[in-house]
């Protein structure tokens, strides 16, 4: 069995000890109860945050941490027994409860969820009942006259240490991803002249967050200001500077205001010389502020972060739109110019045959070259059109009738159906008038509703026969209809003839009509099937054109 290798780091032993100095200095962890052990003891809103990040194989380092850090300060303690009883009575408590977050809860170390927030709630309240334990039974029985002065010692300071753990623990896990580098682009900097670039924006921000700072410092005069008056009843004001910052920034910067907000009120009562009671008083009221304000910057920064996966959704949505765009933009021009092309190839094959007697096929070889030409000019306006269309480039719309078109498209495909047999009828209106639209876009409708027609007559028993009508519709509408006289569609693809690469055909690609129904659809029309037996398909156009 290969031996286990922990990693550790001197940086972040090194950042325990200068940080439980800050703490202990801002904090003053002996304002209720003066308790020689607390230099001693880790900080355990520090120590929590720390096995949570770094792992749980630093708790006996942090120990050694703490007490190197304290000497110079308050020197050896006077004895080593009690005192490294009582650090490793608290350190193992804070191990065992970190070990349920991390084991068992699973939760993530940074924050991310109420329900980490939560999780974490519970277990600083059972760290602070551990911590105010640890601390007043360790002192000697002459400490309290009787049990309930241990009681009321050791209430007033779990609630310390509850507020401290919660200020702390927060603070530390939600900013400890956070690189040092990226302090310096933080809008606070503009302030001082840096990064400022000409941007409004970063000063806004920088603006915005004095005026926060600001507001907490009024309002802590406002509390402690007036000599007058009960401080208690003006704390709830404190409440408003820290909603607007923790609905601003979320718990990253509700995190950075209790911590100054819970500074600035250890630093005035320790300024005014206010008794134990009051101070406890006041660690109520913040540890409800802290409690809301905790609880309300996680939930705005977790709708911040629902809001930013859905709009990396709705960005991966589109890009795989434009991909499918892109996909049948190909398809379809793949389709489209397939007919044109085989054409092409065909009399190309014929003109060829045709050099062999030039003099006896002259006229026919000019005619195919004719042809030629027309459909490579054919399969480029294709291709343009379609191209345009689906970049929503719009429709050039002009002015033709509809039986100039028919005879167009009746042009392309009249010798492929004579060589088959089929033979079209026609039964247009004459009386229609003219209609604009794009002309190149309704051809194309109209040659693959004819194109399946005949597709869907080859190799049958009876002579084939398409009829081609036109007649007024309803309001502003003219309908155009193609039946052929074959064995019809199957009940199977009748529900399915206008979704994309649905086909029956063995070589064919099932997007005729999709993208027949879509052209048609962008001139205000709509394209259907009216009857399978035979099999009927129409289409209608407004008169006047598609609206813009």
């Amino acid at each position: 069995m290969p031996p286990i290798k922990l990693n550790i780091s001197w940086r972040v032993l090194l950042a325990f000890g200068v940080a439980s100095l800050l703490l202990d200095a801002l904090s003053n962890p002996q304002t209720v109860l003066p308790l020689a052990l607390a230099p001693w003891t880790p900080p355990p809103g520090l120590t929590l945050a720390f096995l949570l990040l770094y792992g749980l194989h630093y708790a006996p380092l942090l120990i050694g941490v703490t007490f190197l850090a304290s000497m110079p300060i308050y020197g050896a303690p006077q004895d080593w027994l009690p005192a490294l009883w009582a650090a490793g009575l608290l350190m193992l408590g804070l191990w065992g409860l970190a070990a349920l977050l991390l084991k068992i809860w699973r939760i993530d170390p940074h924050l991310g969820s109420q329900r980490d927030m939560s999780l974490l709630l519970l277990v600083a309240v059972a760290a602070a009942w551990l911590d105010a334990s640890v601390h007043v039974f360790s002192r000697s029985p002459e400490a309290a006259p009787d049990a309930w002065a241990w009681m009321a010692d050791l209430v007033n300071f779990w609630v310390g240490a509850l507020i401290r753990i919660l200020i702390i623990a927060p603070l530390v896990l939600v900013h400890a991803r956070v690189e040092w580098r990226a302090w310096r682009g933080w809008p606070i900097w503009d302030l001082l002249g840096e990064h400022n670039g000409g941007q409004t924006g970063g000063w806004n921000a920088s603006r915005e967050i004095l005026l926060q700072g600001i507001a907490i410092a009024i309002t802590l005069w406002i509390i402690f200001g007036f000599r007058y008056t009960d401080e208690f009843k003006f704390f709830y004001l404190l409440f408003l500077p820290m909603i607007w910052i923790a609905m601003r920034h979320g718990i990253q910067g509700a995190t950075i205001a209790l911590a100054a907000s819970h500074v600035g009120i250890n630093m005035i009562l320790g300024w005014q010389g206010s008794h134990a009671i009051t101070v406890v008083e006041f660690q109520m009221l913040m540890l409800g502020l802290a409690v809301t304000m905790l609880f309300l910057g996680m939930t705005v920064s977790a709708r911040r972060a629902a809001e930013e996966r859905l709009h990396q959704r709705e960005a991966e949505l589109n890009q795989a739109m434009r991909l499918a765009a892109a996909g049948e933009m190909a398809q379809a021009i793949a389709h489209e110019l397939n007919q044109p092309l085989s054409a092409v190839a065909n009399y190309a094959r014929a003109s060829r045959s045709m050099l062999a007697d030039p003099a006896r096929h002259g006229a026919l070889l000019a005619d195919t070259l004719e042809k030629i030409d027309r459909e490579a000019n054919r399969a480029g306006q294709v291709m343009r059109r379609l191209r345009e269309f689906f970049r929503g480039g719009g429709l050039r719309s002009e002015s033709f009738t509809l039986a100039g078109l028919i005879n167009e498209s009746l042009s392309y495909v009249k010798r492929r159906a004579e060589r088959q047999n089929i033979v079209f009828k026609l039964a247009l209106d004459e009386n229609l008038p003219s209609i604009n639209a794009d002309r190149v876009q309704m051809g194309t409708v109209l040659h693959n509703l004819l194109t399946n027609a005949i597709e869907a007559l080859a190799g049958g028993a009876e002579p084939g026969e398409i009829e081609i009508s036109t007649q007024r519709a309803e309001d502003d509408l003219i309908q155009v209809c193609v039946t052929d006289n074959g064995s019809g569609i199957s009940g199977e693809m009748e529900g399915r003839l206008f979704e994309s690469f649905a086909t029956s055909k063995a070589d064919g690609m099932g997007l005729g009509l999709a993208i027949s129904r879509t052209l048609v659809q962008a001139h205000g029309g709509e394209l259907w099937l009216a009857g399978s037996q035979p099999t009927r398909f129409c289409f209608t156009l407004p008169i006047s054109g598609p609206k813009p």
